[in-house]
């Protein structure tokens, strides 16, 4: 985000290459069913759509009705985007506060889903397309819906919460900073992989809320995602500071932290949960 830019990684050499620079800063992004890659960008809230020619154009523009930046987002087997609005501009020294979940249909129309959710993060879909699930940062919590008739989302639930693992219980200000959920990703048997900032790790639950692996690494665990040849793949992103005192939206913004992308081999493949 912070580098503005938009990489290819070839994960057998890991030769990284720039496929897009984004002076307003990319966020999230998503492949759609037929090979286009749908970016956002973070500061005048559009997305984009990135063919197989390498044309961009102008897929939705958001900003009469975003509040906060372009976060993650997922897409459905129709061509809808579900789309975290973070509600505030965090970068940007607002203070944190409610955002929301957008719906953008395939003709670039905006819908909001749901409102109120403390820092929305990390969306995915369950392999029977029939769940919506995502992580609240700062209201430490993974939150899922039902999904209806033309994408329609309801019966909001809140199914786990990181407080279960924090070594003191808490997780605002604690030791180890702050302890929320940043990206998450789901396989093929419902099993949710996790990535836990302040933790320094990432988890796998099963649809029970108990946590099946743990990954230790150096640094926020920030993002992760299922893919490879056969599903099986977890790629990890890490994030790494120095500063302890310092939080990881000042060291982002200030361009201080490391950046890692990893990957492990898992058990459980990805099946057909989105992305």
């Amino acid at each position: 985000m912070a580098g503005r830019i938009i990489y290819t990684i070839n994960p057998s050499s890991g030769e990284k290459k720039v496929l897009r620079e984004v002076e307003t800063q990319p966020n999230g992004m998503c492949f759609a069913s037929d090979g286009s890659l749908i970016w956002s960008s973070m500061f005048d809230a559009k997305l984009y759509r990135r063919d197989a020619s390498g044309n961009d154009t102008l897929y939705a523009d958001l900003s009469g009705v975003m509040t906060g930046y372009c976060g993650d987002m997922v897409i459905d087997n129709t061509g809808r985007v579900y789309l975290d609005d973070t509600g505030a501009r965090v970068l940007h020294g607002e203070q944190p506060r409610p955002g929301r979940l957008l719906v953008i249909e395939t003709d670039g129309s905006v819908k909001i889903a749901e409102e109120n959710i403390v820092f929305p993060n990390a969306l995915f879909i369950s392999a029977d397309g029939r769940t919506l699930y995502c992580a609240e940062t700062f209201g430490y919590g993974l939150l899922k819906w039902d999904i209806g008739a033309g994408g329609k989302v309801s019966n909001r639930q809140k199914v786990w919460s990181p407080a279960t693992i924090s070594p003191t219980g808490e997780v605002g200000n604690t030791a180890h900073g702050l302890i929320g959920i940043d990206g998450g990703c789901m396989d093929g048997e419902g099993g949710m992989w996790l990535s836990l900032l302040g933790l320094e790790k990432f988890i796998r639950l099963d649809q029970q809320g108990t946590i099946t692996h743990e990954i230790h690494v150096k640094g926020h665990a920030t993002a992760c995602t299922l893919g490879g040849d056969d599903g099986k793949t977890l790629f990890l992103v890490t994030n790494w500071f120095s500063d302890d005192e310092e939080s990881i939206f000042t060291a982002v913004a200030a361009k201080r932290t490391k950046c890692t992308v990893s990957y492990t081999r898992v058990d459980v493949a990805k099946g057909t949960a989105l992305p």
